[in-house]
C-alpha cells in the first residue's frame, strides 16, 4: 500500500503530528531496523489523500512468485492525465525494489508532456531503471 500512498502523495495524522507525507513516515530506508519514523507508542489517526485530478487514470501492478504471494517482488503504482494525446501529469512509484517504495522521478520526466504512445512509454521504462544498482540475487527484478 505504501507505493500507492507515495503515488497518491498521501498526508498521515498521528494522535501526535498533522501534515507528514507518506515520506516522512517512511524515511529515506537507510536504517534497516526502522520500519517507519513513528515515535514509541505513537498511533496513526488518518492517512488523507487528494482528490482524483479531472481525467485522473491509475494502474497498480505487482509481479510475484506464487499465486497468494503477501509481498511482491516488484509493484508498481501509475497516476496520469492524458490530454490532448500528451502526457499533462505523472506520478510513477516502485515497490519491492529498494528498503522503500520510491518515486521514479526520471520515468516521470521522461512522460511528462510526452505524446502518449509506446514509444514514449518504452524509454520511460527504460529509465525505471537506469542507474539501478541492484543487491547480489536480486538483478532478475530490473526486468520485472
Amino acid at each position: 500500500m505504501a507505493a500507492a500512498l507515495l503515488a497518491y502523495e498521501a498526508t498521515i495524522i498521528t494522535d501526535r503530528r498533522s501534515g507528514l507525507t507518506i515520506g516522512d513516515l517512511l524515511g529515506d530506508g537507510s536504517n534497516g531496523a526502522a520500519d517507519h519514523a513513528l515515535a514509541s507508542g505513537e498511533m496513526i489517526k488518518a492517512v488523507q489523500l487528494p482528490p482524483p485530478l479531472p481525467g485522473e487514470r491509475a494502474l497498480y501492478k505487482r509481479a510475484i512468485s506464487r499465486s497468494y504471494a503477501e509481498w511482491p517482488l516488484v509493484e508498481v503504482c501509475a497516476r496520469a492525465v492524458v490530454s490532448a494525446g500528451a502526457f499533462q501529469f505523472i506520478r510513477i512509484t516502485a515497490g519491492g525494489i529498494a528498503p522503500i517504495p520510491l518515486r521514479l522521478s526520471a520515468s516521470e520526466a521522461a512522460l511528462q508532456g510526452q505524446p502518449a504512445n509506446p514509444g514514449t512509454i518504452a524509454n520511460a521504462a527504460r529509465q525505471a531503471t537506469a542507474g539501478a544498482s541492484p543487491l547480489p540475487m536480486t538483478g532478475y527484478k530490473l526486468d520485472l
